[in-house]
């Protein structure tokens, strides 16, 4: 029995450990042709010097070195300088794409698209998101360089504007005169600093392409990932380069997420292993590319995962449904064979059957139960526990408990044999239904059951096959299984929530398969696995409780913001934070409680209450802390009328917006009139594809040149509409009377970081 379990726990600890641990760095003594993220990571330092966000002048640094590192390859660069409009999002900015081309022997015409974005958030250095992804297209280009030409172009794409909004993808896409060419694309990601590099998109038809990474050594590729991503409101530079609807493959590694979008997204934490896997699966992909037909051949989409030692694993969708009908035959069979040897063999299937569903529905709910209680302590306690193994081993051993203790209430009533076959039942039925609804994430639960299926069967006569088969089979069902859970749960999503819930489901479904392990732990005693299972789960509970910290290792997101008026007389300005922050530690606590109110969505303005309009710094479904500070003067955006007329479409309406130097954002916000028609800088919005429907005409302009942005509106001809205008600059200013004390170790700024806003109001 011990041997039994230390070999289960080995086996499950192999496959976590795996699955979050990227392969060794190339040094940078590799051959010249082979990809080496030793070589990369310069280009990284390089990069992540500073915060670098569109429109910045450390943004222009960083593209003189984009620039100089592509000339000294030999290549021409033709930058694309245009103000980008976003087509998913309400966003604005003017960007500078870094194109350039590498010719093949027969130049012109199809292409294959190496992308990535360089410019980052206000508040980092953006080593990881996604300077990463520029060193991979670099070290990439440079290995391509360094081998004889391939026979078509490969094209080069460093993007501006990714994180205000695409726009810089989406000017290519829409403008640039290379984007006909495009064939084939390959973009680099990363919502993290560490962990493996999962390709996790792709265009139409994927199987073509899965072929050419299933020959890359140790590609991590899921078609569950790519179904998920599809029905996801989730955005890279792909979403608008799949307009081209051309084949595609999206890769990004998403561990560390803490210090995602965070001033510890720096070299120092950038994990080189992530970035020699994408640059491995870039350099192979793009050859393979680069010598055979294009455009490519048009093919349905593929199954495929990656598993330890073998890969990717792939077949084509079309495949799925046959292999579903060849699931019911082995069920089958094995029903057969279980019938022989038990008088009351459908009796105990059918408990099988409902234990299944209920104790996996149990174990959701109390591992769902264990993540929200874990919230809720480190909401006093600090920390974020959502990324930490401790609690994500919590809750595993929390569905382990609840499953195996609805086995051992069944065992009363049906033999070992039986309800082993009736969680076959409901996988199969389960597998089934994947296979024709959702073939991408069949295969999480096909693949492990022919080995399981058989090894029921072989069980009835025990000995050595018995024992072999079902060892088999349990090994495929934890290398399918565990390493997708690790990846959504822990690293993905998070273990509080719907994480959470996953997580307890996906366990006990795989604990269930796995039933003929668990009946030999229990023994004589059935209860003494769930006991054993619960005391542990709670013993990881309170080692979670005890140490999970915001500290160096495990930091916690922070943001403030200096808010004031313009065009109010009022002496106060505002400091404001999100309360989704404020309880994440008592750095906050130190700020806002000597005179914190509040403002929930809906609320409305009140005397010695912050004002309603706080509301739009963060958005109108946002509780928001409030501290009244004194007020700072601040010059702040002014507008302009160009011109104004009256025509049969309505009133026209052109004003140009000047914006103070150096601001990271202005938005713009026209209320009291409904738009019909816009343009920005002479480019016509159009807001068919956008995400969520406008309700009133708002978008934000990313690094705002100092000549100003035009805006030209149609309005109803009796329109008198009010313009509110919110810039943003990087930092707080000195507030008189008020200490805001330094932030302490493991609490970072995030997403835009520390700013000041200034508000005003112009009534046209």
């Amino acid at each position: 029995m011990l041997a039994r379990l230390v070999a289960l726990v080995a086996l499950c600890a192999a496959l976590v450990y795996t699955s979050l641990t990227p392969p060794h760095p190339a040094p940078a003594t590799a051959p010249l042709t082979a990809f080496s993220a030793e070589r990369a990571m310069r280009h990284t330092r390089a990069i992540a010097q500073r915060p670098h966000p569109t429109g910045s002048a450390e943004s222009a640094r960083v593209r003189g070195y984009l620039i100089a590192e592509l000339v000294a390859m030999g290549l021409q660069v033709d930058s694309q300088d245009v103000t980008g409009i976003g087509t998913r999002y309400q966003e604005l900015g003017h960007v500078r794409n870094v194109l350039a081309r590498i010719p093949g022997t027969s130049p012109g015409g199809a292409a294959v698209l190496l992308m990535a974005h360089y410019d980052g958030v206000p508040a980092g250095p953006a080593a990881s998101d996604a300077g990463s992804g520029v060193s991979v297209v670099l070290e990439t280009a440079r290995a391509l360089r360094s081998a004889a030409p391939l026979v078509h172009d490969v094209i080069i794409a460093l993007t501006d504007g990714e994180e205000a909004g695409l726009l810089g993808a989406s000017a290519f896409v829409r403008e640039h005169r290379w984007a006909k060419d495009v064939a084939v694309t390959l973009n680099f990601e990363a919502r993290g600093t560490t962990g493996r590099a999962v390709m996790f998109e792709t265009g139409p038809g994927n199987l073509d392409l899965v072929r050419l990474l299933a020959r890359v050594p140790d590609a991590s590729a899921s078609s569950l990932a790519v179904t998920i991503y599809r029905k996801m409101n989730n955005d890279t530079d792909l979403s608008e380069v799949a307009l081209l609807g051309k084949p595609a493959l999206n890769f990004a590694f998403t561990g560390g997420v803490e210090r995602y979008h965070t001033t510890e997204d720096d070299p120092a934490h950038a994990n080189p292993g992530a970035m020699q896997q994408e640059g491995d699966a870039a350099l192979s992909v793009v050859r393979a590319i680069g010598i055979d037909v294009l455009p490519r051949p048009v093919t349905g989409d593929a199954v495929f995962s990656d598993l330890p030692l073998l890969g990717v694993v792939y077949y084509a969708e079309t495949y799925a449904r046959a292999i579903a009908v060849a699931l019911i035959v082995l069920l089958v069979l094995a029903l057969a064979v279980l019938r022989r040897r038990e008088s009351h063999w459908l009796r105990d299937t059918l408990v099988g059957a409902v234990l299944t569903i209920l104790a996996v529905a149990l174990a959701g709910a109390a591992a769902y139960a264990d993540g929200m209680l874990a919230r809720h302590a480190h909401a006093v306690l600090g920390g974020i526990p959502a990324f930490r193994g401790v609690y994500a081993l919590s809750l595993a051993l929390m569905a382990v408990a609840i499953v195996t203790a609805c086995y051992a209430l069944a065992r009363r009533w049906a033999g070992a044999d039986g309800l082993h076959h009736g969680v076959l039942l409901v996988w199969t039925l389960l597998a089934v239904w994947l296979s024709w609804s959702v073939p991408g994430a069949s295969y999480l639960l096909v693949w492990p059951l022919p080995l399981m299926l058989i090894a029921a069967m072989l069980n009835a006569k025990k000995g050595l096959a018995g024992a072999a088969s079902l060892w088999l089979a349990t090994i495929v069902a934890a290398a399918v299984v565990i390493p997708i859970t690790t990846l959504a749960c822990l690293v993905l999503v998070g273990v509080v929530g719907p994480g959470g819930l996953a997580m307890g489901v996906l366990t006990g479904l795989l604990a269930l398969l796995l039933l003929p392990h668990i009946d030999a732990l229990g023994g004589e005693r059935p209860m003494r696995v769930p006991a054993a299972a619960i005391i542990a789960s709670v013993v990881a509970f309170a080692v979670g409780a005890a140490t999970v910290r915001a500290n160096a290792a495990h930091p916690v997101p922070s943001q403030l913001m200096y808010v004031m008026d313009a065009d109010s007389s009022d002496s106060s300005g505002w400091l404001v934070a999100s309360e989704r922050f404020t309880h994440l530690g008592p750095w906050y606590a130190s700020i806002f409680e000597p005179a914190l109110m509040h403002i929930a969505p809906g609320a409305d303005s009140a005397s010695h209450a912050p004002p309603g309009w706080l509301r739009e710094v963060f958005g109108r479904g946002t509780d928001i802390a409030a501290r009244a500070v004194p007020r700072v003067p601040a010059p702040g955006p002014s507008v302009t009328v160009v011109s104004d007329s009256i025509t049969a479409a309505g009133r026209l309406l052109t004003l140009r917006v000047l914006t103070p130097p150096f601001a990271l954002t202005t938005q713009l916000h026209v209320v009291g009139a409904p738009v019909l028609r816009a343009a920005i800088d002479g480019r016509v919005i159009d807001t068919t594809r956008f995400r969520y429907a406008q309700k009133e005409w708002e978008f934000s302009f990313a690094g705002p040149p100092d000549s100003g942005v035009v805006y030209a509106f149609t309005l109803p001809r009796q329109a008198h509409p009010s313009i509110e205008l919110l810039s943003a600059w990087a930092g707080l200013p000195t507030l008189p009377g008020v200490t805001i004390p330094a932030r302490p170790i493991g609490t970072i700024p995030v997403q835009q970081g520390d700013v000041r806003i200034v508000r005003r109001r112009v009534i046209f």
